[in-house]
């Protein structure tokens, strides 16, 4: 393997490092959706902020009376107030990011070791680093989808307890996708350019292959000559 070749092997280690990167942070930050609230009584004299992530988040309600914070345990919620989330969803959009991070880990590994050595095999090898970037993009897409879907079913329409609608509060068209939603869709792009760079790799070794057959050919042209 060339050292230009090894070069961009090794870049994809480090893009693949970010889209790691990413990933985990998104799992680890509470900002999957944003969100704003009113309460319907008094909507002028109320507001609130939510946020949450996969696992827990932050609420902030002020009534008039000053701003009150509460901790958002979004396990708890899909498990006991199932209109909040769709456990399917929430459980997919999960297991999607975490295969992202297997298989993301996986092409910095086989990156690393492609830099280092030259093996033949296919799965550990430069054409494996294809399969590893696809199937992380495909985790990472699927996750985004999945997300999405959860939004347009459930999210648009209330990110509140039970016991703050009881309280009259809506959230209703006042949801975004937060910043740990779009580290996930970095992620996807980051893999994707690791794709390019290793087609790019490997579009240098078929060009290798070429010019050797075609002097070869010139030089039994000359001596038949």
């Amino acid at each position: 393997m060339d050292y230009f070749k090894r070069g961009l092997v090794f870049v994809t280690f480090f893009v693949a490092c970010i889209s790691m990167a990413l990933l985990v942070a998104s799992l680890g930050t509470k900002h999957w959706i944003s969100a704003k609230a009113k309460r319907i009584k008094n909507p002028l004299e109320s507001d609130g902020k939510i946020h949450f992530g996969l696992f827990d988040g932050k609420k902030e309600l002020n009534v008039a009376y000053g701003w009150r914070s509460y901790e958002i345990d979004v396990i708890h919620l899909v498990k006991y107030e199932p209109e909040f989330l769709t456990y399917g969803l929430w459980l997919g959009t999960l297991v999607a990011v975490c295969a992202g991070l297997l298989f993301s880990g996986l092409s910095a590994l086989f990156a690393a070791t492609n830099t280092a050595t030259t093996t033949s095999r296919t799965l550990t090898g430069v054409s494996g680093l294809y399969l590893w970037n696809f199937l992380a993009v495909l985790c990472d897409v699927s996750a985004l989808c999945l997300w999405t879907a959860q939004f347009y079913t459930n999210i648009q329409y209330s990110v509140l307890s039970r016991e703050d609608k009881d309280n009259e509060w809506t959230s209703e068209d006042m949801a975004e996708f937060g910043y740990s939603f779009w580290f996930v869709a970095g992620a996807a792009v980051a893999s994707f350019i690791n794709i390019i760079l290793i087609f790019i790799s490997n579009i240098e070794k078929d060009v290798e292959k070429v010019i050797p057959v075609l002097e070869e050919k010139t030089n039994g042209a000359i001596m038949l000559y």
